[in-house]
């Protein structure tokens, strides 16, 4: 089994990709992503947000490695919440 991702911020696109697709390769719709290769997709559609989360796999790492009743430290530098807008123009 090969696990595999299409995204697209067209419907139109995103639908012709999947003919083209399966004319060559079978595969099924696994319905809405929640876990890709350990990564947590959170997506908020109103808010047009996706969000990736390692959390869990944070957790289980600190868990293995006998750490996880350790104290949390504060980041040592500040780290922005959310991209400022020139900046999430300019990746798309």
């Amino acid at each position: 089994v090969d696990d595999g991702l299409v995204a697209a911020t067209n419907t139109r696109v995103y639908e012709e990709f999947l003919t083209e697709f399966k004319k060559e390769f079978t595969i099924s719709d696994q319905g809405d992503l929640h876990y890709y290769l350990g990564v947590k997709i959170t997506r908020d559609r109103e808010a047009g947000r996706t969000t990736l989360s390692q959390e869990q796999y944070i957790e289980d790492l600190l868990k293995r490695f006998g750490m996880d009743d350790e104290k949390l430290k504060a980041t040592p530098t500040p780290l922005p919440r959310e991209l400022p807008h020139d900046e999430r123009r300019r990746l798309r």
